[in-house]
């Protein structure tokens, strides 16, 4: 089975939330090429401790995603992505915090129920 890796991108930098076993485990950096390294120094042993393949889906709640999306596209990682509107939706209709990446890997279970099948 695949792990959701999401990424909620705001004004104020970007949150994150890597699925595992114990569930979501949530960290939040500045959107920065220097917070970009430091999110995959703190990822990558995380997903290698899972063991399993990891499929990332993305929301952004400002214009400009910053360098994080950039080095998503440049390391050729291909989020998925969630509209900001349909994001608010799904965050209205469940009650949810606007403001959290495990809110941003939920929304993204319901939207693309096939995200979970293997890469």
């Amino acid at each position: 089975m695949t792990n959701i890796l999401a990424i909620l991108i705001l004004a104020s930098g970007f949150s994150v939330a890597i699925e595992t076993k114990g569930g979501f485990i949530e960290k939040t950096f500045e959107n920065t090429t220097a917070g970009a390294e430091e999110f995959r120094e703190f990822a990558e042993p995380l997903i290698r401790a899972e063991g399993k393949s990891v499929k990332i889906c993305m929301v952004k709640l400002v214009d400009d995603p910053g360098p994080i999306f950039t080095w998503l596209l440049e390391e050729d990682l291909r989020p998925a992505s969630i509209s900001t509107h349909a994001f608010r939706e799904y965050v209205a209709a469940n009650a949810q915090s606007q403001e959290s990446a495990s809110v941003v890997a939920k929304a993204c279970l319901d939207t693309f129920p096939f995200i979970r099948r293997a890469l």
